[in-house]
């Protein structure tokens, strides 16, 4: 018969187990979408037993209000990640286009609206999502500000923000439907070039 784990070692291995099924949930909403994301396919994707899963979340609806916060942290960590693996050389368009496609496209953009179209008539939920999103979206700007020239005017800056942000979950959908990457690539690159005569003036 094994020992029981010293506590600190237990509570590391439920932490681990938790962020197992927290992302192995965001596989499955990028993947097969909300409908489709059972806890059998979670739990599968994740490793872990169903004892184990039953531990952490009782129910779907309580999976999925977790993995709200879960989802946005991991959109910040990849934005960071973002940030600074950029060079110096990068334009401004280029410096948009890069962070928010970092955070709002992909794997994560594509779980990010799965979760708001599957949530989107629950009430409580819904609003935690705007909430954290909004955060999420702000810190982004903050970041992109920060990255630019502050002789930029404002105003400009961040006309230039939200058109990015439409375009790239734009290009997120596009990419859920199944058309063109090639495309999707050319309407980035051309963006990211308007964006810099935008963002000039």
């Amino acid at each position: 018969m094994t020992s029981p784990l010293p506590p600190n070692k237990h509570q590391e291995k439920s932490l681990r187990t938790r962020a197992l099924l927290l992302d192995a949930a965001i596989d499955s909403l990028a993947e097969v979408g909300y409908g489709s994301a059972s806890i059998a396919d979670i739990t599968a994707r994740a490793g872990v037993t169903r004892g184990a899963q039953l531990h952490h979340f009782h129910t779907r609806a309580e999976l999925f209000a977790q993995t709200i916060g879960h989802l946005t942290q991991r959109q910040r960590e990849a934005m960071q990640r973002r940030a600074r693996a950029l060079g110096e050389n990068v334009t401004a368009g280029g410096v948009l286009v890069e962070l928010v496609t970092a955070t709002f496209a992909g794997k994560l953009g594509r779980a990010a609206v799965e979760l708001y179209v599957g949530i989107a008539y629950e009430r409580a939920l819904r609003r935690e999502m705007l909430r954290v999103q909004h955060d999420l979206t702000v810190e982004l700007l903050d970041m992109c500000t920060a990255r630019l020239d502050p002789a930029l005017p404002r105003e400009r800056l961040e006309s230039a923000f939200w058109i990015t942000i439409n375009v790239v979950r734009g290009a997120t959908l596009d990419d859920m439907v199944g058309r063109d990457r090639a495309r999707r690539k050319q309407v980035l690159a051309d963006w990211t070039a308007l964006a810099d005569h935008a963002l000039r003036g």
